[in-house]
This record gives C-alpha cells, sequence and structure tokens, in this order.
C-alpha cells in the first residue's frame, strides 16, 4: 500500500511539473508586434462602403474624449457621425443648421432626470442624417448638448 501511494505521489508530481511548463506554440505575439490601434498611417474605418471621411470639420465644442469622426454617404447629401454614450445616457444628433456656407450637427448626450444605478460602460454609437444637399466642400460643425428627460 505504501508503495501504491508512493508511485502516486510521483505521478501527481510530475503532472504537477508538466503544467507548469509553457511552449510558444500558438501564444499571442509580444504586445511590441500588435497592429496599434492609433497607427497616424491608417484610416478610420468607416462604416459604409464607399465612405468618405470629412475633412472639414470643427469639432471644438465637443468635450475632451468624444468621438470626431464624421463622413458622407452615396452623393454627400447623407452624412454620419459617430456619437458617445454611457451608462444611462443615450446618444442622438440632430441638424442645426444647413445653410451654403456650412452644415450645423449637435451632438445631444440626454440622461434620466432622476438619479439612477447605471452601468459604468461606454459606447459608440453611429447616426446618419440627410441633408437637403450634398455636403460637396461646406465644413462640418459639431455642437454638443446635454439634455435631461
Amino acid at each position: 500500500m505504501r508503495h501504491l501511494a508512493t508511485v502516486g505521489a510521483s505521478v501527481l508530481l510530475a503532472l504537477s511539473a508538466a503544467c507548469g511548463a509553457q511552449t510558444q506554440t500558438g501564444s499571442a505575439p509580444p504586445p511590441s508586434e500588435l497592429p496599434s490601434e492609433s497607427s497616424p498611417t491608417s484610416e478610420p474605418e468607416l462604416p459604409a462602403p464607399g465612405a468618405k471621411l470629412v475633412t472639414k470639420l470643427d469639432a471644438a465644442k465637443l468635450p475632451e474624449g468624444y468621438p470626431r469622426k464624421v463622413w458622407t454617404e452615396g452623393d454627400g447629401s447623407r452624412i454620419g457621425v459617430t456619437a458617445q454614450e454611457g451608462g444611462c445616457t443615450r446618444a442622438s444628433v440632430e441638424i442645426g443648421e444647413q445653410s451654403a456656407e456650412k452644415v450645423v450637427l449637435t451632438m445631444v448626450e440626454t440622461s434620466p432626470s432622476t438619479e439612477q444605478m447605471c452601468t459604468m460602460d461606454i459606447r459608440y454609437p453611429t447616426f446618419t442624417v440627410n441633408l437637403n444637399a450634398p455636403l460637396a466642400e461646406r465644413p462640418v460643425i459639431l455642437d454638443y448638448q446635454q439634455r435631461k428627460v
């Protein structure tokens, strides 16, 4: 019986040692070899095929860290934007102004008027709105409002 206990302990020790050994096969590359999301040479991903990034953009009124990605779709009369919401807040976008000189989009963050428990997550929904005419060379100005409902 004592011999069986010794053999069992030896097998257990051998298995423990084997589990501790690591091999490089199939392991992830070191962080230095992973592609960077903030690579300055890469274009931001756009949600629609054929979409064009808007380059004339004034986002000075947006909070720090808020997404600043705006694009046009089709002939340029449909404009898309990435917003930010989290927890109990909900994002939306409204056309504030359309003129021959500019297009103003208002990014709206709506939160409940009463306090409640909310999750601590951040989401980046995308929205599209239709313009009266293609954007062409007009600049897009992003405004920001917080509202309670």
